[in-house]
């Protein structure tokens, strides 16, 4: 059995059953396993519903696409773009995959809308006003994180303070009531 995408791996030593172990070299994918692979230009590519394919195209026009991928079971959505000529996808860019935050199913519905305004940077102004944009939000999410920890450490703070205040103005030495 002399087959070049087999490796055959022998453990032991010395007075012990050597231990066999056959290790198979990775078939490589088809480029269908390829995210890309499934753009709205592909022949046999999956669409949505005909009412859904409706709405996108009264918001979007013809810039938007949406397909099926049958690998991975999720939705994808391309946008236009004519500068981008590969050989697996013409005219389209992957803006990103429809799924859930662990990668769970989701069905087409209002999020795409909002996804694809968020992240299409031809909706925000270009690039680079889409960047700009990005570096505001995360500036004023720092900015609130700065208060909420700092409202913390305050919260924190304020049992030890109230505990440190002299309670017994006019009763004598704080020193020999707790000391004596």
């Amino acid at each position: 059995m002399n087959n070049p995408d087999v490796i055959r791996s022998v453990y032991g030593s010395r007075g012990k059953t050597p231990v066999t172990q056959t290790i198979s070299k990775p078939v490589p994918l088809g480029p269908e396993h390829n995210v890309w692979f499934w753009n709205p230009n592909r022949i046999g590519a999956r669409g949505p519903e005909p009412s859904f394919e409706s709405r996108l195209r009264s918001e979007f026009g013809d810039d938007i696409g949406v397909t099926w991928n049958p690998i991975t079971e999720r939705w994808q959505v391309f946008a236009r773009a004519p500068k981008v000529q590969t050989p697996i996808c013409q005219g389209w860019r992957l803006l990103f995959i429809h799924w859930g935050a662990d990668h769970q199913f989701l069905p087409l519905d209002e999020r795409v809308f909002g996804r694809i305004y968020q992240v299409d940077s031809s909706r925000n102004g270009g690039a680079k006003k889409y960047f700009e944009r990005i570096i505001q939000e995360y500036h004023r999410d720092e900015a609130k994180r700065e208060v909420e920890k700092k409202q913390d450490a305050i919260d924190q703070a304020m049992p030890y303070w109230e505990h440190s205040q002299i309670k017994n103005i006019g009763k004598g030495s704080k020193f020999s009531t707790y000391h004596a």
